[in-house]
């Protein structure tokens, strides 16, 4: 039960990923029906923008380092998500504005181009290989976690939960390392897995190493970096549903989205909405792009938004494309089926199935188009005449 609930977690951290960036598939959709296939490539520059600020602003020697790290994370978040926006809008201005009145062919057309742009100037800028997002050693903590004192455990017993100790490292004469900061360096060591006896040898020398701190945590725990994704796209949702349900520039949105010659001749400006539309759904993917090679890979590289920009199209195909909820909904949905194939279809289906992980998306694909084309909370919207 443990192992299906923290497969469950992983799933839900990596849907909330697929929906920050499916959110903003269906938004550009919804507005001007563009299926912009270069979404993708925003949430790609996202990631090497995210590395960048971190590198620049908030890295060892930057001046943002001596902030918390949980703040300086969340700088880089917005701040690749605002440099996202801008290119957002740049794109849509020279690219998709020109050719919005030639029809929906000649638009997808140029939403490939555009995905191919960026990533080959991400290829010729940043090299074809993948780059560690940070430059530095970031810890990622879980929890819950609790303190415990080594004298009160006792050789032998049975432990319910995973016990670590962080102890400084000691050179042979018994000196404490020092890094280049000035700082201790320290070691974080296993003394009993959860489920596991608590052996003699191995208290003994916990109790010599003379740890600063002894930490248990229970069999189900969660990291900073899932809370921040979790955090993330809860506060994304929120403001994009404040934005278009209790504003006059969402209310703006939803007439262009309804009929954007209506919206013209009643005095809205159509271009103005669209540009914002694709400035929101921009920066979400750029977001996007932080949280997943940050937080979640740890890695960026010029092709990490090709399939990863499929995947969220899935999911706002999946939801219906079209509907803010329904890309949310779906991109949860995605992560789960991605995380339980990969870890239970060997055994439920045959040796090595969990390597079609990506295949079983797009089978989700084709069945939903074959079943609900519309997405399982699209609407059925009659035809003008």
């Amino acid at each position: 039960m443990i192992e299906f609930l923290s497969q469950t977690l992983h799933g839900l951290t990596l849907g909330a990923l697929f929906a920050l960036v499916a959110i903003g598939y269906t938004m550009v959709f919804g507005i001007i029906k563009l299926i912009n296939f270069a979404h993708g490539e925003f949430y790609m520059v996202g990631g090497f923008s995210g590395m960048l600020v971190w590198m620049w602003l908030c890295g060892p020697g930057a001046p943002l380092h001596a902030m918390p790290v949980e703040l300086r994370l969340v700088v880089t978040i917005l701040l690749a998500g605002l440099a996202v926006g801008g290119l957002a809008m740049l794109s849509e201005r020279l690219a998709y504005r020109p050719v919005r009145g030639a029809g929906r062919i000649s638009a997808l057309l140029t939403a490939v181009g555009v995905s191919l742009l960026l990533q080959n100037v991400g290829i010729t800028v940043f090299g074809a290989r993948q780059m560690s997002f940070f430059n530095e050693p970031v810890e990622n903590p879980r929890y819950p976690r609790t303190l415990v004192n080594l004298n009160e455990l006792k050789p032998g017993t049975l432990s319910d939960r995973q016990i670590l100790y962080r102890a400084p490292h000691r050179d042979l004469d018994g000196n404490i390392d020092v890094g280049p900061d000035g700082k201790p360096t320290m070691l974080t060591e296993t003394l009993v897995e959860a489920g596991a006896v608590i052996d003699k040898d191995d208290l003994e020398k916990a109790i010599e190493a003379k740890p600063l701190e002894v930490i248990a945590y229970p069999a189900l725990t969660i990291t900073r970096n899932q809370i921040l994704v979790f955090a993330g796209l809860l506060v994304s949702a929120l403001a994009l549903y404040l934005l278009v349900q209790k504003t006059r520039m969402g209310r703006a949105m939803r007439a262009v989205s309804h009929d954007m010659q209506a919206a013209s001749l009643m005095g809205i400006d159509c271009n103005r909405i669209v540009l914002l539309t694709f400035a929101v759904g921009g920066s979400l993917a750029g977001m996007g792009g932080v949280l997943a090679g940050g937080m979640f890979i740890s890695t960026v590289d010029p092709a990490m938004g090709f399939v990863f920009g499929l995947k969220a199209f899935i999911a706002a195909v999946l939801g219906g494309i079209g509907n803010i909820p329904g890309a949310l909904l779906g991109g949860l949905a995605l992560g789960l089926i991605e995380q339980y194939s990969q870890n239970y279809a060997d055994r439920m289906l045959f040796q090595g199935a969990s390597s079609y992980r990506d295949a079983i998306a797009f089978i989700l694909l084709i069945l939903v188009l074959l079943i609900r084309p519309r997405g399982f909370f699209g609407r059925i919207e009659g035809e003008k005449v």
